[in-house]
C-alpha cells in the first residue's frame, strides 16, 4: 500500500531536519548481537546526539544510527551502531568506517537514505546502483548490506524507485530491505499493512530505519502500544526505529525520556 499525495510533506519535514553530521573518530563498539548476521532485539534508536541515548535499556533497544559512517560520539555500550552510506557526498571516509564499524563489531550496514526524496540523498536508481556498486558490495558478505532506505510516498518514490534500483544494480548483493514510513497515529492499519507488503514483496528481511505517527501525545502512546508487539512478532521485521531519540520525541534536550520514550523503552 502506497500513501497519498498529500502526506509527502510530513515525510519531508519529519526527515528534513536531521540528516547532516560532523564526521569523528569511530570509538570501539561493543556486539550485542546473537549470531553474526542477527540483532538480537528488533529495537533501535534514530538519533543525531549520542548523548540522548543513554536513559534507555538496553533490555529493549540493542542498535542505533545517526545517518552517516560514525556514531558522532561515545554510544552506550549495549547499543550496536550500523554505519549509513548516507548519499554521494558522503563517500570520502566511508570505506574506512565502514572497515572499522565492521571489525568493531557493526553486523550491518544501511544503502542511501531516502534517495527518492530531493530534499534527502536525492539519487535516481541508476545513480544509486553506480554507488552501491562502488561502495557497498566490497562489504558483501562482510556484513549485511541493507538496501537504500526508501520513503513511502507514492510513485515515483516508494516502492516504484525500489523497483528500479534492484532492476539497475543487477548482481548486486542486498541482504535486506530498508525503508522509511510515517503517517497518522490513528492510522495503525495503513502502517501494518505497508510493513508487512514490504516484506512478502521483496523476500527478504526488512529494516525500518525511520517510522512515525503524527497526532497527539496520547494517540502516539496508543500507537505504539500497538505497533510494537506488531513489529516484533513479525517475522519479517530484523528492525526497526522511530524517528527519534531527540527533538522532543522520545526524549528532551538533556536525554529525559518523554512519555513517548517511557513507552518505547518498556514497551513488551
Amino acid at each position: 500500500m502506497k500513501f497519498s499525495v498529500t502526506f509527502v510533506p510530513l515525510v519531508l519535514v519529519l526527515s528534513a531536519t536531521v540528516k547532516a553530521h560532523s564526521q569523528v573518530n569511530l570509538r570501539q563498539l561493543r556486539r550485542v548481537t546473537t549470531s553474526a548476521s542477527t540483532i538480537a532485539i528488533k529495537r533501535g534508536l534514530s538519533y543525531t546526539n549520542p548523548q540522548l541515548t543513554d536513559n534507555f535499556s538496553g533490555s529493549k533497544v540493542s542498535w542505533a544510527f545517526d545517518w552517516a559512517s560514525t556514531p558522532g560520539g561515545e554510544l552506550p555500550e549495549f547499543l550496536e551502531f550500523i554505519p549509513m552510506l548516507w548519499g554521494s557526498g558522503s563517500t570520502g571516509t566511508w570505506v574506512n568506517d565502514a572497515t572499522a564499524a565492521i571489525a568493531s563489531g557493526s553486523t550491518h550496514l544501511f544503502g542511501m537514505n531516502e534517495p527518492d526524496l530531493d530534499s534527502q540523498s536525492n539519487l535516481s536508481p541508476a545513480a544509486a546502483a553506480a554507488l552501491w556498486k562502488q561502495f557497498m558490495e566490497p562489504f558483501a558478505g562482510k556484513a549485511k548490506l541493507c538496501s537504500p532506505a526508501i520513503s513511502n510516498g507514492p510513485a515515483p518514490m516508494g516502492e516504484a524507485w525500489l523497483d528500479e534500483f534492484l532492476s539497475a544494480c543487477d548482481g548486486c548483493t542486498i541482504d535486506c530491505i530498508a525503508f522509511t514510513i510515517f503517517d497518522s497515529a490513528t492510522n495503525v492499519d495503513n502502517f501494518k499493512s505497508y510493513i508487512t507488503n514490504m516484506g512478502t514483496k521483496y523476500g527478504k528481511p526488512t529494516w525500518i530505519t525511520e517510522f512515525g505517527a503524527s497526532g497527539s501525545t496520547q494517540d502516539q502512546e496508543n500507537f505504539l502500544d500497538e505497533m510494537l508487539p506488531f513489529l516484533d512478532n513479525l517475522t519479517t521485521v530484523e528492525g526497526y526505529a522511530y524517528f527519534m531519540a531527540g527533538n522532543d520525541i522520545l526524549v528532551d534536550d538533556s536525554g529525559n525520556l518523554l512519555p513517548l520514550g517511557q513507552v518505547y523503552n518498556t514497551a513488551p
